[in-house]
């Protein structure tokens, strides 16, 4: 074992005489400091989470739309990740967190109530809604949108 670890630093040394004898300095590691920044460089724009929000459900959840439950879901699932990649070609400051929640339902005479808790900022996170009611289904969208310092 010892032998082992004295080969080791034999070529640790080795390695290191020969970059001093080719005449180059060892790279040293670049250590940046914290930002401690407050406010976003590029902050976000409610209006446009709304237009594309808007555009991606009208286009999914239309006149042609059906309700089935199981098909639902999956559709719930690619129009979220649809509405999140388009938000985030937007190119917002990178800090954002986005949070997007697609509920749809068929319209039977119930109820629906709905909570969601965060602890956030009131200056920088906030949220944008948008819901499509037939008399055959419902479809809610809600934007959350995180600023993390």
């Amino acid at each position: 074992m010892q032998r082992q670890i004295s080969s080791q630093r034999d070529s640790l040394t080795k390695c290191a005489s020969v970059v001093a004898a080719l005449g180059a300095t060892p790279k040293e590691n670049i250590r940046y400091m914290p930002t401690y920044r407050l406010d976003p460089k590029n902050p976000l724009i409610k209006e446009r989470l709304e237009i594309a929000m808007r555009t991606i459900m009208d286009k999914n959840y239309n006149e042609d739309y059906l309700f089935h439950p199981k098909q639902s879901y999956h559709l719930a699932a690619q129009v979220s990740e649809e509405i999140k990649d388009s938000i985030k070609l937007m190119d917002f400051d990178s800090r954002y967190r986005y949070v997007v929640l697609v509920s749809v339902g068929e319209l039977l005479m119930q109820g629906l109530c709905s909570m969601v808790n965060f602890l956030w900022d009131a200056d920088k996170d906030g949220f944008v809604t948008y819901s499509i009611q037939t008399p055959n289904y419902f479809a809610v969208c809600t934007i959350f949108y995180l600023y993390y310092d």
